[in-house]
């Protein structure tokens, strides 16, 4: 009978967080990881636009590269509790081994105080845990009995503190899908906008449109002219292709004269579009993005 309380007691208890959120990051960050990959070693989006490719690639790789490996830092960290000493685990470092009365700074830190950590006089080994991590109460119990004055200072300066009492899955929740979509939004901008531009222009489509009205307009550039820039266009109204925009060989001197002389003239026209961002302006509407325009065909009676 002894025997076994001594196995039950020599058991290992690991204290770590939840791992849900972390491997749904990996999983992200690889997709995005595999996304870089086949940019860069495709012809199919930029065509012979090296630079190009070069560039959205490593923008995707950075940032997959650095998701998977916040997550699995994430992962690794972690605590385990033996009777006689801890094994702590820090992001991707190794395994330190800890005994009674080795550790002798403790501190909180995070918003609400909850992420507890230490290290020994030289700060060379420590560990890091959340109040919150499953069985932390288990650690917390180890100190109790092995963590001598630098812990009991701890307890008595933590009891001042204002820190988290209880978990808050909401608005945890909340931010992480906030994190997400702000992380989702900065690769479809950097380098999602560069990729459209690319692969418009390696696929121009040639379609026919009919238009109603014209008129001169003043754009803004979203690309090669600068962000910020101004510049000339001609806005056509169409009944089959919604709002279309044409900004080559187009100034402020002569886009007057050019928009009048196709609204005098309502009819079908050609026009030469990027075939991904004309794609995404039939199937995406939501997103408003306007068709890469590279040509018009020459008004009626000209």
């Amino acid at each position: 009978m002894k025997a076994r309380v001594v196995n039950a007691e020599a058991r290992p208890v690991l204290i770590h967080g939840n791992r849900v959120a972390p491997l749904a990051w990996m999983l992200l960050s690889a997709g995005v990881v595999t996304a870089g990959v086949w940019l860069a070693c495709t012809n199919d989006v930029f065509g012979g636009a090296w630079f190009t490719r070069i560039c959205p690639s490593a923008l995707l790789l950075f940032f997959g590269v650095l998701g998977v490996v916040l997550s699995v830092s994430t992962i690794r960290t972690r605590v385990k509790v033996f009777p006689d000493r801890i094994e702590a685990t820090i992001n991707l470092g190794r395994t330190n081994t800890i005994r009674a009365g080795e550790l002798a700074h403790f501190r909180a830190s995070g918003k609400g105080n909850d992420v507890i950590s230490a290290s020994t006089p030289r700060g060379r080994r420590g560990f890091q845990s959340n109040r919150f991590h499953r069985h932390y109460e288990v650690l917390s119990g180890w100190f109790d009995r092995n963590g001598g004055e630098p812990w009991v200072k701890h307890q008595q300066f933590f009891a001042r503190l204002t820190h988290q009492t209880k978990t808050r899955p909401v608005r945890n929740a909340i931010s992480m899908l906030g994190i997400v979509a702000f992380y989702l939004m900065t690769l479809a901008m950097f380098p999602g906008l560069f990729v459209l531009n690319a692969y418009d222009g390696a696929h121009r489509e040639r379609v026919t449109c009919t238009v109603t009205s014209a008129e001169a307009v003043t754009l803004s550039s979203r690309s090669s002219k600068g962000i910020g820039a101004s510049y000339a266009g001609v806005g056509f109204d169409t009944s089959d292709c919604g709002r279309m925009t044409y900004s080559r060989t187009i100034s402020f001197d002569n886009h007057e004269a050019f928009a009048r002389r196709y609204n005098g003239a309502p009819g079908p026209y050609a026009f030469t579009v990027g075939g991904g961002s004309f794609w995404v302006r039939a199937h995406v509407p939501w997103m408003r993005l306007g068709p890469q325009e590279y040509d018009v065909s020459k008004p009626r009676g000209s």
